[in-house]
């Protein structure tokens, strides 16, 4: 199968994932939390949120790891919370974007980027898609292997 053509690819290491896990009903969490976030100027280059079966809030995003510190004691003080959300941090990711802009009319990206990387034994810990492009968060360990698998079904411009 011929490589899909993209225009770019960027790779941002050092970062962190943080998932945040409210109770159902309890999604006023999370204004509060990210109002914090953006007065303390932290930046959030991916945030995904979902509900899990039981109804419970998930919100995944990506941080600066340099800004890590800082959201631990946040978390640890409550933001100013009645009670603090569970919260799960990987301190080591990446975040990786493909730029297409035609993913849209193709058919099948995902599941491209999926079974390259199941091949080479890539965990995502995350993927977002859009019509334009697709943002992958890996472990950081896995970076350049990551990188090696995407170039295999995309062909990626030099820099």
């Amino acid at each position: 199968m011929a490589k899909i053509k993209i225009h770019n690819l960027f790779s941002t290491p050092d970062q962190a994932l943080i998932t945040i896990r409210v109770e159902e009903r309890k999604v006023e969490y999370l204004p509060p939390i990210l109002y914090a976030f953006r007065e303390e100027g932290i930046s959030i280059p991916f945030i995904v949120q979902s509900i899990d079966r039981n109804g419970n809030f998930n919100q995944s995003l990506a941080i600066a790891r340099k800004d890590l510190d800082w959201v631990k004691a946040a978390f640890q003080e409550g933001l100013d919370l009645a009670q603090p959300p569970a919260i799960e941090i990987r301190k080591e990711v990446a975040l990786i974007t493909l730029y297409g802009p035609h993913f849209g009319e193709i058919p099948g990206i995902a599941s491209r980027i999926f079974s390259a990387l199941a091949v080479d034994a890539v965990e995502i810990l995350a993927l977002s898609a859009s019509f334009n492009s697709s943002l992958l968060v890996v472990p950081l360990e896995l970076l350049s292997q990551t990188l090696r698998s995407l170039n295999r079904i995309f062909e990626i411009p030099p820099k």
